[in-house]
């Protein structure tokens, strides 16, 4: 599930606008997805999309259902499936709109990738084109990708053949950072995340991002405005950390998307946590916001808190309950 709150909230018009915004809205142009807006007053509030595959039946979208509702009690939901497969998309949209119930449902849409039908499959439709809210959208910069698959790939890490020389730098980065003081090494992570442009210092950021004292260090200083930034600069970490050093950066650029409203890359961030380290405490911090639907403008209210979670969960992990004297 990828969810997305933008920081510019973009008024929907009518049903080509909702269409030309979802690409922005989600990060990428979907394919065998299913799309689900809540929309408040005009107003899309938030957005989450899950792999249509991974419907089985009912309940297999009705805990996303309730989890928006309950973020967004006086909301309404609109549904987007995105599939060549007509019949199967219009089985899925029927049981989101018994989900929902009338009184909370939008509209049911399924977009075939050129053409869109709402309501029911003999309903009102048109073709998929560029449109206002669209523009607005690229004009605010939210990002969008031609596939999910361009996402995945940014995170990919370093190439293979970049294996050697970038082990031979972690050595000498390691030794180096070994030398400094706590103090030295806290002031040589916010120097560094303020700076850094060159492959030597992404290498440094990425063994520094190893300690969870300095994961809570860069989390408590990020906000919505420093947010792109460290996109940016944790994107660039990941081209530079083999995979003994993905975590942190991983995590970290997991929540600066986030709180960028991009979705799509903090769940793909997530999805690749969960593969190297399930057990990962970034990894339950960013599982806790996709389940929550936490939109990031609560991210101040909530910063001590998941931060004193984080903390007292590494602490939990590194110190295992021993077993009781039978």
């Amino acid at each position: 599930m990828s969810v997305s709150d933008p920081l510019a909230r973009l008024a929907v018009r009518n049903l080509d606008d909702l269409i030309g915004l979802v690409p922005f809205l989600i990060g990428f142009h979907p394919e065998e997805s299913l799309v689900v807006l809540v929309i408040e007053d005009g107003l899309v509030m938030v957005t989450a999309r899950v792999d249509l595959a991974a419907i089985g039946d009912p309940a297999g979208i009705g805990g996303l259902v309730s989890r928006l509702f309950e973020r967004y009690p006086a909301a309404e939901a609109w549904f987007l499936a995105y599939s060549a497969q007509e019949g199967p998309s219009w089985e899925v949209l029927g049981w989101c709109a018994e989900l929902c119930g009338a009184v909370r449902l939008g509209r049911l849409v399924h977009v075939d990738g050129s053409s869109w039908r709402a309501d029911s499959p003999q309903g009102c439709g048109g073709v998929v084109a560029a449109s206002p809210a669209a523009a607005e959208a690229a004009v605010l910069g939210l990002p969008v990708r031609a596939s999910r698959q361009e996402l995945v790939a940014q995170i990919a890490g370093p190439a293979d053949d970049q294996t050697d020389a970038l082990l031979a730098e972690v050595e000498t980065a390691s030794n180096e950072l070994a030398k400094l003081s706590p103090a030295g090494r806290r002031r040589r992570l916010r120097w560094l995340c303020a700076t850094a442009d060159s492959r030597a210092e992404f290498v440094q950021l990425a063994v520094l991002a190893t300690d969870r004292a300095a994961q809570v260090e860069v989390l408590s200083r990020l906000d919505q405005r420093t947010a792109p930034a460290a996109v940016e600069l944790w994107t660039a970490v990941i081209q530079h950390s083999l995979v003994p050093y993905l975590i942190g950066p991983l995590g970290l650029l997991g929540v600066a998307a986030w709180l960028t409203g991009d979705g799509a890359m903090q769940t793909v961030c997530l999805e690749r946590l969960d593969r190297i380290d399930p057990t990962d405490p970034l990894a339950a911090m960013l599982d806790w916001i996709n389940a929550t639907v936490l939109p990031p403008s609560d991210w101040l209210g909530y910063r001590r808190a998941l931060l004193g979670a984080l903390t007292d969960q590494v602490r939990l992990l590194a110190s295992p309950v021993e077993p009781a004297d039978s």
